[in-house]
């Protein structure tokens, strides 16, 4: 994994998990899934986070899906695994699983049933699941529409850059620019990627060197494109080239984010079922709306 904060700019598509009609892990459908991020030109995966329902999965699929990747990924993508749980017994044993399948990353969002008491609680926490995968590269994973933590990441990267060796990544999903632009000014050597889709071209203006979106197992030459508009100046191209990201998350809003994008990405790549209860399968409004979203979108996807 590249942590330097350089010129280069990484794109890792957060993948949706694979499920058969009776809701069972279709782990057979990864190898379609690594060819076709490799095709869009994606850089990594990133396996197991809120695309990929990991909270609706069972410790047991969890590691059977991370080894599934890192089986079939090739030579082509880098593999991050998210391994954070209620129980940091859990978390730490996915991270020791996905250490030794050879990941390149492994990330985890703060325990967020009962919000940790502190900062210093949650790089505990980072600690110890860290501690067993030190060798490893660390993310911590920020999506505050999905935890309600309310903890600043620039606070807690402060902290964990002297306490967690291996931290060098944050994947900030939040809209807050300002907190953005703080947590990649609080430590040298730790690359923020940002996390919003529907913001890419704020966050390449405030300085992003990498993303982790849903939205690249669709749109990542266009993603690519609007970066390259915003660094030269061109923000009205940027977007213009945009618009489908912003489209895309209006129907999200409405109809459920999870369930949505998996049938967007569904639409477009290999077929990975309907997102597990609670979300479950789309309404027939709901469909509806997917379908127009496809048709739009047909032109900047193919």
């Amino acid at each position: 994994m590249s942590t330097e904060t350089t010129d280069t700019f990484e794109l890792w598509a957060a993948t949706p998990t694979p499920f058969r009609a009776d809701e069972s892990l279709a782990a057979e459908v990864v190898p379609a899934q690594a060819a076709h991020l490799v095709e869009l030109g994606i850089d990594g995966a990133f396996v197991g986070g809120t695309t990929g329902e990991s909270m609706a999965l069972t410790v047991d699929e969890r590691a059977e899906l991370i080894g599934a990747w890192a089986e079939h990924r090739g030579d082509q993508l880098l593999l991050g695994a998210h391994v954070g749980d209620l129980s940091v017994v859990d978390a730490r044993r996915l991270a020791r699983h996905a250490a030794d399948a050879g990941v390149d990353l492994i990330a985890a969002v703060a325990p967020f049933y009962g919000e940790p008491p502190s900062v210093t609680a949650i790089v505990d926490y980072l600690a110890e699941i860290a501690s067993a995968a030190p060798d490893v590269p660390l993310c911590y994973y920020h999506i505050p529409s999905m935890t309600g933590l309310r903890a600043a990441p620039s606070a807690v990267v402060e902290q964990a850059a002297a306490r967690v060796p291996s931290l060098r990544a944050v994947k900030f999903t939040d809209g807050d620019l300002l907190e953005f632009i703080r947590t990649r000014e609080a430590a040298d050597g730790v690359r923020v990627y940002f996390g919003k889709d529907e913001l890419l071209p704020a966050g390449v203006a405030c300085g992003a060197t990498g993303a982790i979106g849903s939205l690249y197992n669709v749109l990542a030459p266009v993603a690519r494109e609007v970066r390259s508009r915003i660094l030269a100046g061109e923000v009205e191209a940027a977007l213009a080239l945009h618009r489908p990201f912003r489209q895309i998350a209006a129907v999200a809003d409405r109809w459920g984010s999870i369930p949505v994008v998996k049938e967007l990405i569904n639409r477009f790549g290999p077929d990975a079922g309907a997102a597990r209860v609670p979300w479950g399968r789309l309404g027939p409004d709901a469909l509806a709306a997917v379908d127009a979203l496809v048709k739009e979108l047909d032109p900047a996807a193919s």
